[in-house]
């Protein structure tokens, strides 16, 4: 196993110049079957949070990982301990188009990489923008796994990052509401004793996702905490549910960075249009777009 460490601007870099770093792991033997999974830390964590799990998944699935770290949060806010977030916090808006970048840069770095097992995983506001990130590229993603996710900004979440949301703010946020978007399995896990997000959130994604006829795999630990213990963790848990989909789980559609897809995201009165024919750092990359009322 290999690890190692990247930096990258992003499309605000001009208004927060702080540039992305991302953790990097992968197999010892590379070939024409290795995958892509990204992994993404919780509120206030940074790109160490998955490492061992990172690390072991190298040489398990044959997957290059990447782990982006959130500005205004963990190494960020904390150069010491790694750990806290800023407030007002960009609460998985901004922070997806960087997870979204660093995939992209990865796959730069390695043109032989198999683009059809590319897979987007996260605990906790990690498994919200890991679903984010399947909803803003559509036709990207093998497969997506959150445990223990958000699955929009409630009042105590928009408490936590200091800030009001406008409609389409919380329309961008939703990832029950964008349900559809997607096409690729997903698989969620949640603790029914979770006193720091409650499980209604996965009910919430796992009731919008089959009523799209997504496919899901999905199991409420009983008595289990934020971190799924003592009834298990998320590493177990993700072997037990996802053992075979990150084995076998595949993507035959051109991925949208390949294609340079323009992705509209209608939220109320506007659009959000990721542009992904854009460089990481061109500041159009992103952007809202008012077309209704």
């Amino acid at each position: 196993m290999k690890d190692y460490e990247i930096t990258f601007k992003s499309c605000n870099s001009v208004h927060y110049a702080k540039p992305i770093t991302a953790y990097v792991t992968g197999p010892d033997r590379m070939d024409g079957g290795t995958g892509l999974m990204h992994f993404a830390h919780g509120w206030g964590g940074n790109r160490y949070g998955y490492r061992a799990m990172q690390q072991e998944f190298a040489d398990r699935y044959n997957l290059i990982g990447v782990a982006t770290e959130f500005r205004q949060s963990g190494y960020d806010f904390d150069p010491v301990t790694g750990t806290g977030a800023y407030q007002p916090y960009d609460a998985s808006h901004l922070q997806v188009i960087d997870c979204l970048n660093a995939v992209r840069h990865v796959l730069g770095l390695y043109p032989g990489l198999d683009r059809g097992r590319l897979i987007a995983y996260g605990g906790s506001q990690g498994g919200h923008i890991s679903m984010l990130m399947c909803s803003f590229c559509p036709d990207t993603f093998a497969l997506v796994i959150s445990a223990c996710g958000a699955s929009h900004f409630d009042a105590e979440r928009a408490a936590w990052a200091g800030r009001d949301f406008s409609a389409r703010e919380l329309a961008v946020r939703d990832t029950a509401g964008m349900a559809g978007r997607g096409q690729c399995p997903v698989v969620l896990m949640h603790g029914t004793a979770d006193e720091t997000l409650p499980d209604l959130h996965t009910r919430r994604m796992e009731k919008a996702l089959r009523e799209a006829g997504r496919t899901v795999v999905v199991k409420y630990y009983e008595g289990g905490n934020h971190a799924l213990g003592p009834v298990t963790n998320r590493r177990d848990a993700t072997v037990e549910l996802a053992d075979a989909l990150l084995r076998e789980a595949r993507n035959d559609r051109e991925d949208d960075f390949a294609a340079g897809r323009a992705v509209r995201v209608p939220c109320g009165d506007s659009d959000f249009v990721i542009d992904w024919s854009r460089r990481p750092e061109d500041p159009e990359l992103a952007r809202w777009e008012q077309t209704r009322g």
